[in-house]
């Protein structure tokens, strides 16, 4: 294994060698190259080089960046590149047209030719017929029409420009049996509308290309996409909507939990003032909770579930300690929480101060029910304004528009 490994290093340190090597080599043979510089070709990209001048000495000068751009042709060979575009052009040029003697369909009109070295300028003898796209108008022709126009082609290369003639004749469009069928249906149902104007009914022609036809009005499809997004924005909107309603109910829980903490540490210190422990005075208050419940005398609450929860699991065997800790983690109040701590020490300590505790515990969560209770009145409140809004535009629709009218007369 330690072999394998010390070969593996081996391999690398020598491959690194010669790559390093073969560099030195390379980057001296560069220096030693430049005295002259090949262009690029006609039709290829300038080429931007780096040259290290080096004086007699063999010391470094300077390095100087020069862009190369391509050679330029000569006359001769300019003229070769025109009559090789010429070539390439009249092979192209007829589209899916059999020659330029017989046009029905568009034409191929490139702007360069030879690789971009050549660029292609047209003009049209009738652009409204043939335009410099190639784009053949000959959708009015009859059968036999045909009309002959004459294109220019003005080849450039730099200086040197050469001129081209081509004559096109252009025939009617030809037509699949469909096409002319699609056709001749809507000329003769345009020729019915528009020759009954003065007639309750439109009569639409029975007959088209000689052949029987009926008629069904049709509505534009729905595309399958719009459903698509509706189904999208839909799951959105559901599951927006559910945690919206998750969230909401943990805010309504948490109030009705803090509302409802004066009420609970009020009857805890009532019922240890009687002369009840801890366990019997939470088992009453579990007790009378549930008693209200199946009688119909009380609506369900957060805190007062909670507190039969806590009773369950004590009679199930879970320690109080342990199941006043959880009552304080579900309910997950600052309150609650102190709540469960004091008994929690009772339980451990035997503190006898537990209802003097509470007893002040208990003043406090009136003081903050009062608050609570006040800023429930000032929501009524604000909700109660936008009907009341509502109502006074009433009045004063019922009041102004009256008056108005009574003005136009």
């Amino acid at each position: 294994m330690k072999f394998k490994k010390e070969g593996k290093v081996l391999l690398i340190i020598v491959i690194s060698a010669a790559m390093a090597v073969i560099s030195m080599f390379m980057t001296d043979n560069s220096d030693k190259l430049f005295c002259s510089i090949k262009r690029p070709e006609p039709g290829e990209e300038s080429q931007v080089k780096r040259i290290n001048v080096v004086g007699e000495d063999g010391e470094s000068i300077t390095s100087v960046d020069v862009e190369i751009a391509p050679r330029i042709m000569t006359q001769d060979e300019a003229a070769g590149c025109f009559e090789k575009a010429y070539e390439e052009i009249a092979g192209i040029m007829c589209g899916r047209n059999k020659d330029l003697e017989h046009v029905t369909s568009n034409l191929v009109l490139p702007e360069t030719a030879q690789r971009g070295v050549v660029s292609l300028t047209w003009y049209s003898g009738n652009y409204e017929l043939i335009n410099y796209n190639g784009n053949v108008n000959n959708i009015g022709f009859s059968e036999n029409e045909c009309q002959n126009v004459e294109l220019k082609l003005i080849m450039e290369y730099e200086d040197y420009k050469s001129e081209y003639d081509f004559a096109v004749t252009v025939y009617a469009r030809e037509y699949s049996t469909g096409d002319r069928r699609k056709i001749q249906a809507q000329k003769d149902i345009e020729a019915a509308v528009s020759s009954s104007r003065m007639d309750e009914n439109i009569n639409l022609p029975q007959y088209i290309a000689d052949s029987k036809v009926h008629y069904e009005e049709s509505e534009k499809p729905v595309s399958p996409l719009l459903f698509v997004l509706l189904g999208g924005a839909a799951i959105l909107v559901v599951i927006i909507a559910d945690k919206k309603k998750v969230k909401d109910n943990a805010i309504k829980r948490k109030k009705e939990l803090l509302y409802d903490y004066s009420e609970v540490v009020s009857k805890l210190t009532l019922l240890l003032g009687a002369g009840m422990t801890t366990r019997m005075a939470w088992h009453k208050i579990a007790a009378d909770y549930k008693d209200n419940i199946e009688h119909g005398k009380a609506v369900r609450r957060p805190v007062y579930d909670e507190i039969c929860k806590t009773d369950y699991n004590i009679q199930a065997g879970i320690s109080e300690l342990k199941a006043y800790e959880q009552f304080g983690k579900r309910c997950d109040t600052r309150e609650y929480m102190k709540l469960a701590a004091l008994l929690q020490t009772n339980i451990r300590k035997g503190t006898k101060e537990l209802r003097r505790l509470l007893e002040e515990e208990t003043a406090d969560a009136f003081e903050k029910r009062k608050n609570m209770a006040k800023i429930k009145g000032e929501e009524a409140t604000t909700k109660l304004l936008m009907p009341m809004m509502m109502m006074l535009m009433i009045v004063m629709a019922i009041i102004m528009i009256p008056a108005v009218w009574s003005f136009q007369i």
